[in-house]
């Protein structure tokens, strides 16, 4: 592989997918890092070199990282496909993964975060994204780590209807975790079957909601710019409180929709009776439980103009996915 190449970490989920279709439409030289027994089948096509690997085999990240000029990680088990280990994959593979990059002259390495919040000590995604970032500020690296707001993409979806999965290639929310399912399967299709939204919190927790699209350009740009060194707060172009975006489904539908709120503490006391169990789940439900309460409501047209990326309002997203054909399984 030629100079430049870019190697995409967490290439089969669904924000991976997009950047190394994205980057491969540019013509960069992409290699993607997939598990041998992942479901890689879309990623099987010319221009796109597969690297067989794991975050947890740190002999295959190596061979991963040579040649490589950029690293672009967005991988995590937030939503697990199967048996897996924040410790083992976001805490341990990532170090594995930093170091290998050094080993072997990796220039640049862009890191998909989250937000900064009040509470990263008590949700273990956020915690270690905090970790894996500090770890890339020691690591002598040209490290861009991009924060982002709530994706559209997911959390329109969470809080009951299938249009944001329309279209959706390696949809984050389908893979086949328990509790995602179960999740989906009762509330998945509410707005759009009974009129009503499951709202978190209050419903006034306002967020730059970006559309996870324009993530990927983001990352792409990132990944393909002279220098891109920092650390960036994206969200889509219009600050959103969890009541407008029902009223957005609301115009969508044109039909009221009826929000049903459930409360902070519900999702913290969830999180905790779930964690012995799962802490997948359990995280899953601490998440929630933060963008109930705190707001991201950042402006990013400065960092949008110097990545080139033409933001995504979030009726234009949900008009575009409204008028695809319902995914079957979605």
């Amino acid at each position: 592989m030629a100079g430049g190449a870019v190697l995409v970490v967490g290439a089969t989920g669904q924000l991976g997918t997009a950047v190394v279709r994205r980057l491969s439409r540019r013509g960069a030289p992409v290699r993607a890092l997939v598990r041998p027994a992942s479901a890689h089948a879309h990623l099987e096509q010319p221009g796109i070199e597969l690297a067989f690997g794991d975050l947890r085999d740190r002999a295959s990240l190596d061979a991963a990282c040579r040649g490589i000029e950029t690293v672009v990680a967005t991988a995590n088990v937030v939503v697990p496909r199967g048996p897996a280990s924040f410790r083992e994959t976001e805490e341990l593979g990532y170090a594995d993964l930093i170091e290998a990059c050094r080993r072997q002259g990796v220039r640049r390495f862009v890191f998909m975060s989250v937000p900064v919040t009040r509470e990263d000590h008590r949700i273990a995604t956020f915690a270690l994204k905090r970790r894996i970032e500090s770890a890339l500020a020691a690591s002598g690296l040209e490290a861009a780590v991009f924060r982002g707001s709530l994706f559209m993409d997911d959390w329109f979806a969470l809080i009951g209807s299938s249009i944001p999965l329309r279209g959706a290639e390696a949809h984050t929310l389908r893979r086949p975790f328990w509790f995602s399912r179960m999740f989906l399967a009762a509330v998945g299709h509410s707005i759009e079957g009974r009129g009503i939204a499951f709202v978190p919190g209050t419903g006034r927790a306002r967020h730059a909601f970006i559309a996870l699209d324009d993530v990927a350009e983001f990352l792409c740009a990132a990944s393909l710019a002279p220098t891109a060194g920092g650390t960036y707060e994206i969200g889509g172009p219009q600050v959103l409180s969890w009541e407008e975006v029902v009223a957005l489904f609301s115009r969508l539908l044109g039909r009221g929709v009826r929000s049903i709120h459930t409360p902070a503490g519900v999702y913290w006391t969830l999180s905790s009776v779930l964690q012995p169990f799962s802490e997948q789940a359990a995280n899953l439900m601490a998440m929630s439980a933060v963008v109930a309460e705190v707001d991201t409501a950042w402006d990013s047209r400065e960092v949008a103009d110097r990545f080139g990326v033409r933001l995504t309002g979030a009726e234009e997203f949900l008009r575009r996915r409204a008028a695809l054909p319902e995914t079957p399984g979605a």
